[in-house]
């Protein structure tokens, strides 16, 4: 969806794999291998060669209307940049945030920006899971497929466990991926920080409920 998004507001101009590559932390031949499978998904893109080359989107963005107020869209801002690059989702998230700036009327973006120079927050621009092993664990629980991955227990131990990936449970020390354990055949919960490695399969996983997965936790919970 990321891809897709970058593509359809360069069009026309061409973006170039190894541009997408450093903007989403991936190889080149990854990116290849998304872009081959959105045009198999039926995405309108074509290549253009030479050394300015790149692929092309022929989608258009839609007219959106935007009717937040200035408040809101900052309520927003905040907290995407507070739940930091490790939140679930947080290429999509500052996809979005784009995307709203874009799309509000001019007095709302100027006053949206006269409140964003009033404000100042921590920079939290390190990812302590890395994004590459976040983007594989929210593919996983998107798709409802199995995922093996290292993790590193508070002693420093690490094993090697393949999970059903069910849910993101966000507490007061960091994200965790709730998740079914093959290796202890019982739900569990990995933090974010201490995962090493994340790869997808393409085992389909057994449907489980969150909160039954999840288990007893010492504070109230909610969906977003």
């Amino acid at each position: 969806m990321a891809i897709s998004e970058t593509l359809r507001r360069s069009s026309p101009r061409p973006v170039s794999a190894s541009r997408l590559a450093t903007e989403f932390g991936v190889t080149p031949r990854t990116i290849e291998r998304d872009l081959a499978a959105l045009r198999s998904a039926g995405l309108p893109l074509y290549s253009e060669s030479g050394r300015r080359g790149g692929a092309v989107s022929l989608d258009q963005m839609g007219d959106v209307v935007v009717t937040l107020h200035p408040n809101e869209v900052m309520a927003l801002l905040t907290a995407v940049q507070a739940a930091g690059p490790s939140m679930p989702f947080a290429d999509s998230g500052a996809t979005a945030v784009t995307r709203i700036l874009d799309a509000l009327p001019a007095q709302t973006r100027l006053m949206t920006e006269q409140l964003r120079d009033r404000t100042r927050a921590l920079d939290a621009s390190d990812d302590p899971i890395g994004r590459r092993a976040r983007r594989s664990i929210e593919e996983a629980v998107r798709r409802q497929v199995v995922v093996n991955i290292g993790y590193r227990d508070r002693e420093g131990a690490e094993t090697q466990r393949s999970v059903d990936p069910v849910g993101f449970l966000r507490h007061v020390d960091g994200w965790y991926l709730i998740a079914w354990c093959h290796l202890r055949d019982a739900g569990r919960i990995f933090r974010f920080d201490r995962i090493t490695t994340a790869n997808l399969t393409r085992r389909a996983c057994a449907e489980r409920d969150v909160d039954a997965t999840l288990g007893w936790v010492p504070d109230r919970v909610s969906r977003p």
